[in-house]
Formats: structure tokens, C-alpha cells, sequence
């Protein structure tokens, strides 16, 4: 028995030192392998939303399941899905989000992914309410055609069809979301008539008169009108003959019909607005079969505690913004940048706050804005950007030409430009460029004296030096003079309009007596003393790099 346990404990002890793969060839068993599962680390459960979310938007909540060590971040498709909150985290928990509302009558689908397991969001399109501007249209006995407008949101198809057979559809039969319907209406020998084009759930009314009625038409001066918040009124007349019957009606809640909303001939109607607790609104009425439209200003007047920020390029979560706002003023936040994103607060009503958050920068500095509240908000992030070049100067010969190719060193989507403001640099090719690159240039001929330009590379300084192209000769070369002392000749200097010279005196008894240095061509004035020795005696002088002799005899 002992025998038997001091055998197994051997075994054990084998086991726990050896590694599994060397088990057998260390422990001598060759008869038996075991293999144990391996299961995968942090696998992640991401729950669905449990139904479609409204078209007017809204939040909505997803649970994570997995172990208490594992890490998770978390990431929308789409950016009408925001706010995800928290965007990261550790183990079990709930991810809330937003949904903004779908403009669309079409429903759409995001996803929203979590370590590479996704969920799908749905949400419905928007309810396809059409609009019909104007209502109705009236003609006279007489063959005509008309249109109306037809307002529905993206996506919302819609058809018009008439069962009266002097109607005719002629084009805009069918559409999706806004469009326009043209019809025509056959002449009528008969009695007045009435007929409708049916679209989307809507009736546009047909009128026409008999030959034995006047032919109406109808004017309504003005077309629009503008009220304050505290609501008001306006009146628009109507001009018709006084055989033609008219109606007044409203198109939307806040606007009413204050007086008669039907007459004949000529008259006047009185339109009535409710005070506007909201943001500022248009509503229209049809008058006389024409639209009428009435602009009301807002009482909301929402205000952000700052319009611009500065981020660093390392980016992250920005500053939250504060938005201040009556109780019943409704507001939304947008990004108008790939690189922001709202990541709570994308609409709200009232007072409240929007928080975004900026990715890293790679590249050069950017500006991005947000619309929040209506208010553009501003964010300046840092660039990551460093550019070195290569050369930094270099010479070059007075007759001009190409220059020795500029390489331009930065990290990948840092934009940089190559500028001048020296006239007789241009640049050839790479005047701008991202990343890595190469800049030209070529020089004019130098005709003067040597210059120096720069060339702005990237924020760097390049340097170009050219010699100068200046030639200069003399008149004459040499003089004899008697022992008086005199003035000599003058003496004559030819070179470039810009080249400079300068003229000076090898011996104590030679004076130059014009000007000792000048511009282009020129003369210089000299004198020599008395020689009062027994010798001839020679002296030079040097004008513009040239050698001139003079000779002056003993007697």
C-alpha cells in the first residue's frame, strides 16, 4: 500500500513540474494523453434593443455580459446613434444611447459593436404626412392646366389619380417625397363642375365654371405675412369678379381664419396667429386657392456658455458646452466634423448640457465645428505635425536654371505648402503636398549683383544664393603727364544698370576727386601733385577691379 501512494505522489509531482507537451517523454508514460479544454477568454454578449425605436428619435439601453476581468469599448456605424454611455468599461453593465429622429419615411438600421460583437438598432421612418399647396384650384369654362406642390418627407412615395374623367394627370403622377403634380381640364360646354386629384390620403379640389359664368381668376395681395411671438394678426384682400365665390382656410393649428372665410368678388380676409411658446415657425393658409404664408418669430432664444474650444492633438472628451433655454424650447446638438462626436446632450429641451469628444490628430492642426442650439460652436485641435527639409540652402549660378531638388520630411496627412516672395524664384512643382514630398524650383539669370531669397517649406526656411553676373571695363587704361601737377582725363565705366564699382588710389600722389564707389556706368575725376623729384615716378589706380597707370615724367 505505501508502495502504491509513493508511486502516485512520483506521478503528481511529474505532472506539476513538467509541461503538459513534455509530460509523456519525462515522465516515461506513453500510454495515456489527457487534454484539457481551452476555452476563449472574454467572450462578449451584446443584447438587442427590444423593439424599433419612434421616428421622432429617442434612447434606448443594451446590456454587456461578460466576465468581471475582461475590458470592452464600445462604438457606433452610424452617427444619427450618439451618446453611448459609457463608451468603454470592464465586465457586466448597460450601455445607454440616443437616437436622433429620422427625417426619412423610409425605416433605417445602425449597428452598435462591442469588441467585435454587434447589435442592430432599427428605427421607424417618419409618419408619410403630406401636404398640398394650394388646396384647390378653380378655372374657367375654357380648357387649362394647373399644378400644386406636394410636400412629404424623404422617402414617403405617393401617387395622384383622378376618377373624373375631364381631369387629366399629365405629369407627377407618381413621387417620393417632395415633388410637384401637373394637370390639365378639358373645356366644359355644360353646367359648373367639380372634381379632385386624390394623393396620399389628400384631396386636391377641382372647380371649374360653365360658359354661361365668368371666367375666374383670383389675386391676393400681399402673399405673406410676418407676426411677432405674442402672436397677432394680418389681412390679405382678395381681387376677383364679383361672380367668382372664394374660401379661406388654414393649413396648420396656430394659424386661424379671424373673420368670414368665404365671399365672392372682391374682399378681405383676417388672419389670426397664437402666440409661439417655441422656436420661430411658418404656416401657411389657402386664400382664394393661392397660399398665403405667415413667418412668427420664436420666443426661444437659446444661449450656449461658450462658442469655441481648443483641444490638443491628442484629443479625447471636450469641455462640456452648457445650453440655456425657456422650459418649452426644444433644441438639438449636431457635429458637422467626422472627427467630433456628440456624445451626450444631442437634443434636449430647456436648460442642458452637451458633452462631445474629439479622436486623436494625426496631422496637421484642424477646425472642426458643432451646430448646437443653433449656435455654431467651434473646436480648434492642435496638429501633430513636424517637418524638417533637406537641403537647407544652396547656391546657385548667375545664369540661372533649376535648383537642387528640396526633400520634405513629415508624418503621414501633415499638409504643408512652398512659397516665395522673391520674383526670380519659382517654384516648379510640390507648391503643396501631405506626408513625405519633393519641392522644384528654378532661378531667372542674374543680370546684377549676387542676391539672396528664401523659399517657405513646411514652416522651414530655405535659403538660395546667387552669384552675381556684373562685367565692368574702362576707356583707357593708362596716362602720361608732365612733372605739373593736374587733373588727368577722365576716365570712363561701363557695366550693368545694378552692378556696383568703386574706385581708389595705389599712391599717395594720385586723388580721385569724383565719387570713390557708384552704380552702373559711371566717370571717375583724378589729379596727380607736382613731382618735385628728379625721376619719372609711376603710380596705378583700381576702378571697378580693373588696373588703370599713370605716368608722370621728371620735367
Amino acid at each position: 500500500m505505501s508502495q502504491h501512494k509513493s508511486v502516485q505522489s512520483a506521478w503528481w509531482a511529474c505532472v506539476l513540474v513538467v509541461p503538459v507537451a513534455l509530460a509523456a517523454a519525462a515522465c516515461g508514460t506513453t500510454s495515456e494523453t489527457s487534454t484539457g479544454p481551452s476555452p476563449v477568454k472574454c467572450q462578449v454578449a451584446l443584447s438587442s434593443p427590444q423593439s424599433p425605436i419612434e421616428p421622432g428619435g429617442g434612447t434606448g439601453t443594451l446590456s454587456v455580459t461578460t466576465s468581471s476581468e475582461c475590458a470592452w469599448s464600445v462604438s457606433a456605424s452610424v452617427n444619427w446613434i450618439t451618446g453611448l454611455t459609457p463608451a468603454s468599461g470592464q465586465g457586466q453593465g448597460q450601455i445607454q444611447f440616443q437616437v436622433a429622429p429620422n427625417p426619412s419615411g423610409s425605416s433605417r438600421q445602425g449597428d452598435i459593436t462591442l469588441n467585435g460583437v454587434t447589435a442592430r438598432v432599427s428605427q421607424m421612418g417618419a409618419a408619410c404626412t403630406l401636404t398640398l399647396t394650394p388646396a384647390s384650384q378653380s378655372f374657367g369654362a375654357g380648357a387649362a392646366t394647373g399644378t400644386f406642390t406636394v410636400g412629404a418627407p424623404v422617402g414617403c412615395g405617393w401617387t395622384a389619380t383622378t376618377n373624373d374623367g375631364w381631369i387629366t394627370v399629365t405629369s407627377g403622377g407618381t413621387g417620393s417625397g417632395n415633388g410637384s403634380v401637373n394637370f390639365s381640364v378639358g373645356a366644359n360646354s355644360g353646367a359648373a363642375r367639380a372634381g379632385a386629384i386624390a394623393i396620399g390620403g389628400q384631396s386636391f379640389a377641382v372647380t371649374q365654371g360653365s360658359p354661361s359664368t365668368p371666367s375666374c381668376s383670383y389675386v391676393i395681395q400681399p402673399a405673406s405675412a410676418s407676426v411677432a411671438a405674442a402672436g397677432g394678426t394680418a389681412s390679405v384682400t382678395i381681387q376677383a369678379l364679383a361672380a367668382c365665390s372664394w374660401t379661406a382656410a388654414s393649413n396648420v393649428a396656430w394659424l386661424t381664419v379671424a373673420g368670414a372665410a368665404a365671399g365672392a368678388g372682391n374682399g378681405t380676409v383676417t388672419i389670426s396667429a397664437a402666440a409661439n411658446p417655441g422656436s420661430a415657425r411658418t404656416g401657411t393658409l389657402t386664400v382664394a386657392g393661392q397660399t398665403f404664408t405667415v413667418t412668427q418669430a420664436g420666443s426661444c432664444t437659446p444661449s450656449v456658455s461658450s462658442t469655441s474650444q481648443s483641444m490638443g492633438a491628442a484629443g479625447g472628451a471636450g469641455a462640456a458646452v452648457s445650453v440655456t433655454a425657456a422650459a418649452s424650447c426644444a433644441w438639438t446638438a449636431t457635429s458637422n466634423a467626422s472627427w467630433l462626436t456628440i456624445t451626450a446632450g444631442a437634443s434636449g429641451s430647456g436648460n442642458g448640457q452637451v458633452s462631445f469628444s474629439a479622436t486623436a490628430n494625426a496631422g496637421s492642426a484642424r477646425t472642426g465645428t458643432l451646430t448646437i442650439a443653433g449656435v455654431t460652436f467651434t473646436v480648434n485641435q492642435a496638429g501633430s505635425c513636424t517637418s524638417s527639409i533637406s537641403p537647407a540652402s544652396q547656391s546657385v549660378a548667375s545664369g540661372g536654371g533649376a535648383g537642387t531638388q528640396i526633400s520634405v520630411t513629415t508624418p503621414a496627412g501633415c499638409g504643408w505648402t512652398a512659397t516665395t516672395a522673391a520674383a526670380w524664384i519659382s517654384i516648379t512643382a510640390g507648391a503643396s503636398g501631405s506626408g513625405n514630398g519633393t519641392v522644384d524650383f528654378t532661378v531667372a539669370a542674374n543680370t546684377g549683383a549676387a542676391r539672396t531669397g528664401t523659399i517657405a517649406i513646411a514652416g522651414q526656411t530655405h535659403t538660395v544664393t546667387q552669384s552675381a553676373a556684373c562685367t565692368y571695363s574702362i576707356n583707357a587704361t593708362s596716362q602720361t603727364l608732365n612733372k605739373n601737377a593736374q587733373k588727368g582725363k577722365d576716365i570712363g565705366v561701363s557695366t550693368g544698370a545694378t552692378c556696383t564699382w568703386t574706385a581708389a588710389s595705389n599712391d599717395s600722389w594720385i586723388t580721385i576727386t569724383s565719387a570713390a564707389s557708384d552704380i552702373g556706368n559711371g566717370t571717375v575725376k583724378w589729379t596727380v601733385s607736382q613731382n618735385n623729384t628728379n625721376n619719372t615716378r609711376i603710380g596705378t589706380m583700381t576702378i571697378a577691379g580693373q588696373t588703370f597707370t599713370v605716368t608722370q615724367n621728371k620735367n
